[in-house]
């Protein structure tokens, strides 16, 4: 993937500097896929195509804040991708993960990288941090499972940036049935079908 193609296919520019740590980012995902089983066989030759340009689209929604939490880590799928994007003086990434395994690679990123993230090796439940801007989450679990985790600080002023796939109007339809919320939808530029679901002002029904 060159810069100039990643830079159509996403629709939204970012720098140089961005681009080149998820070049970085790439190779070591690579790397440690190898011993570590971060990522499947098939998904290896597939990174730029089905994960970086669909992770990135969160950015542009989540910019604006100083503190975004990224839950369900796993790999860093968004939330080191959205720490390639943010800056230092302006951004703080937490990247919520259970797994040590997984972890110890998000650590090596960060160091390597020089990216603006701190890890909470915890599930999201058990994170006591309060102020938080921005939730995001990808491939974690349903838009009612999603509120639920990041309730306490969608009830307050955070903002939920959630990437769906097919299925998101039936999710959205069934969450409706627990809380009550503002939703915003963006179209992917990775998936036809899927979606980019901002949530906020959340309540219980």
């Amino acid at each position: 993937m060159t810069y100039e193609n990643f830079l159509n296919r996403i629709g939204f520019d970012v720098s140089r500097e961005t681009f080149d740590k998820l070049c970085r980012y790439h190779d070591l995902l690579l790397l440690w896929s190898k011993t570590h089983n971060l990522i499947g066989p098939k998904e290896r030759s597939e990174l730029w195509d089905r994960h970086f340009v669909d992770c990135i689209q969160i950015w542009p929604l989540v910019r604006e804040g100083r503190v975004i939490l990224d839950f369900g880590t796993g790999a860093g799928l968004p939330g080191i991708v959205i720490a390639c994007c943010a800056d230092p003086a302006k951004h703080e990434i937490v990247l919520v993960e259970s797994l040590s395994k997984r972890c110890a690679f998000l650590r090596t990123v960060i160091r390597e990288l020089d990216l603006p993230a701190t890890i909470e090796n915890s599930r999201v439940e058990d994170v006591s941090r309060e102020t938080v801007d921005f939730v995001t989450a990808r491939a974690v679990t349903d838009l009612t499972g999603l509120i639920q985790y990041s309730e306490k600080w969608l009830k307050n002023s955070a903002i939920g940036v959630f990437l769906k796939g097919k299925n998101w109007k039936t999710e959205l339809t069934e969450a409706e049935s627990y809380w009550t919320f503002n939703s915003d939808v963006t179209p992917s530029v990775s998936d036809s079908d899927g979606v980019i679901l901002s949530v906020s002002e959340v309540r219980r029904v």
